[in-house]
C-alpha cells in the first residue's frame, strides 16, 4: 500500500471510529438517564460515585463546564436529595459535595442499566465474535486509554 493509500485508509478508520465512539458513548449515556435524572445530572452523580466527596469546581473541571451551569445541576441534585453539601474541612470558602445514599442508588441502577443494555448486544455474538470483540477492546483500551497522553484532557 502506497503512503498515500495507507494515510486515506487511516484517515476512514479514524473518521468511522469516531463515529462509533461518539454515538456508542451517546446511547450509553442515555440508558443511565431517565425522568428522575437527566445525562448531565447522572455525569456528576457518577464523578462523585467515583472520586467520592469533591470541590464543585473540581466537578465542574472534569465535567468541562463552567461554574454557573455545575451551580444549576447541583443545585437540582440537591433538592432531589443525591447530594450533599458541607464546609470544607481546611477552606471555609469552599463546601465538599458528597453523593447520599439515594444518590448511589441512582448511580448504581443507571451503571446496571447501562450494562444490560450493552450485555443484550453482546449476547447473540458467536464465540468468534466474542473473540474479535475482546481484541477490539483490548486495542481501544491500549490506543486510546493507556497511551500516554501529550497535553489532553480525559
Amino acid at each position: 500500500m502506497s503512503d498515500r493509500a495507507r494515510e486515506a485508509h487511516v484517515d476512514d478508520i479514524v473518521a468511522d471510529l469516531h463515529r462509533v465512539l461518539l454515538v456508542s458513548s451517546r446511547r450509553l449515556r442515555s440508558r443511565a438517564a431517565s425522568e428522575e435524572v437527566s445525562v448531565a445530572q447522572f455525569s456528576v452523580l457518577a464523578c462523585l460515585h467515583r472520586e467520592g466527596e469533591a470541590t464543585p469546581g473540581r466537578v465542574a473541571d472534569f465535567e468541562r463546564v463552567s461554574p454557573p451551569v455545575m451551580t444549576r445541576i447541583i443545585a437540582r441534585l440537591e433538592e432531589a436529595g443525591w447530594v450533599a453539601r458541607r464546609p470544607h474541612p481546611s477552606d471555609r470558602r469552599q463546601v465538599l459535595l458528597a453523593l447520599t445514599e439515594e444518590g448511589a442508588t441512582i448511580v448504581e441502577e443507571g451503571r446496571r442499566a447501562r450494562s444490560a443494555w450493552l450485555r443484550e448486544r453482546v449476547d447473540g455474538l458467536d464465540d468468534a465474535q466474542l473473540g474479535q470483540l475482546e481484541t477490539a477492546a483490548r486495542m481501544l483500551r491500549d490506543v486510546l486509554l493507556d497511551a500516554p497522553r501529550e497535553g489532553a484532557r480525559e
